[in-house]
């Protein structure tokens, strides 16, 4: 048995961050989990089947979370006009997103004071202790724990998104 990583230690920490992020931090987004089963094709459907336009989401989760905004960059187009972008990082606590049985995926959309942001990749590789407890090589190590999710998403038009409002 180890000396630090103990169950009693990781839920220490799970209750330490959670209280964190729900009563300091207080950074909440709402949260559209991408609905494949239900999505159209459409003719205008690409060449590998995906719908351009006709995606639809599931009813939004408000989420709490830790929020890294990139600067915005702007780009001029002469038939358009000014196209703005802007990465984010969304930092989730995986207990939380287990709790509530939401795995985030490439696709899903989260929105943050009135602005949507697809997500583009997410992260698992920080852990407790150093150690995920589930994939554990050696006989006997029941420590460590997934700790959190890190999203990465991109600026998008709220015109080519179907979506409702927030549930609470």
């Amino acid at each position: 048995m180890s000396l630090f990583g103990s169950s009693r230690d990781i839920s220490f920490i799970k209750k330490i961050n959670t209280e964190l992020l729900d009563n300091i931090i207080q950074q909440e987004v709402d949260y559209y989990k991408y609905y494949l089963s239900e999505t159209k094709g459409s003719s205008a459907a690409n060449l590998y089947g995906e719908a351009s336009s006709q995606k639809t989401y599931y009813t939004a989760v408000r989420l709490t979370c830790i929020l890294d905004r990139g600067d915005q960059t702007y780009a001029a187009d002469e038939q358009f006009g000014i196209d703005v972008s802007q990465a984010m990082t969304f930092k989730f606590l995986k207990p939380k997103l287990s709790e509530i049985g939401l795995v985030p995926a490439a696709g899903d959309i989260v929105e943050v004071r009135g602005a949507f942001y697809e997500i583009d990749q997410t992260n698992e590789n920080q852990f407790i202790v150093g150690k995920d407890g589930d994939y554990g090589k050696s006989v006997g190590a029941e420590f460590g724990e997934s700790l959190s999710i890190i999203c990465v998403g991109h600026y998008t038009r709220v015109t080519r998104l179907q979506i409702t409002n927030a549930r609470f």
